[in-house]
């Protein structure tokens, strides 16, 4: 049967795009084999790899300059010359969310999911301020809901693991992990700037692999 693709949202900080193709199903892709290709080397640079869009007939991925990928060959993933790789296959609900399997398997007691996400709920979680949390919205290439479920997620790990109640705190200190990973970006050298400058990961992957022993896609 074919499959339209209704939906791409590029993951922060890696070459990796959350597909959704109409089945109701999202895909989440490491694109990272494919800009080796001389056909793909423009998508080397971060900020036109973010620019993805779905074809008007749902059956491409497409950058700028005229750039894509069948939908055909985002589903069979061929290993051959692009070198696709499926990292993730769920229900779109659930779609740009890496920390949601993880949660899941916590307590009902300590993780009860509002649903949907309100953006109070996320002020109230990471002790942010209204304009702080709208920047954040910003600067993230997905629709809003999606960004205050992955905020709303995050707030839930770092309250439960890492802070208590003295999360205001931790997101203005330096944050080590952004410093070594960005060093000539300032201003995400705290945890709260890396969430206004739309890199949420990297807070989200140190931590899971703090707590877990394990890392996320």
């Amino acid at each position: 049967m074919r499959r339209f693709i209704t939906e791409a949202l590029p993951e922060p900080g890696v070459f990796q795009v959350w597909v959704t193709f109409d089945d109701g199903m999202t895909h989440l892709l490491d694109l990272q084999g494919i800009i080796g290709l001389e056909e793909y080397r423009v998508l080397r640079l971060r900020k036109a790899f973010e620019r993805v869009t779905v074809s008007r007939d749902g059956q491409r991925l497409e950058w700028p300059g005229g750039i894509g990928l069948s939908a055909d060959d985002l589903l069979t993933a061929p290993g051959d010359r692009l070198h696709l790789i499926r990292i993730a296959r769920l229900p779109s609900r659930q779609r740009f969310r890496p920390l949601l399997p993880f949660l899941k398997h916590l307590d009902m007691g300590i993780y009860l999911r509002p649903d949907p996400v309100q953006a109070s709920t996320v002020l109230t979680l990471l002790r942010m301020k209204p304009t702080e949390l709208d920047t954040a919205l910003k600067q993230l290439r997905a629709p809003d809901e999606l960004v205050l479920g992955r905020l709303c997620d995050l707030g839930v790990l770092l309250l439960e693991y890492f802070c208590g109640d003295d999360l205001s705190r931790l997101l203005r200190r330096p944050w080590r992990y952004s410093t070594e990973q960005c060093p000539g970006r300032p201003m995400l050298h705290t945890m709260l700037g890396c969430l206004m400058y739309g890199r949420p990961d990297l807070i989200e992957r140190p931590c899971v692999l703090l707590a877990t022993g394990m890392t996320i896609p």
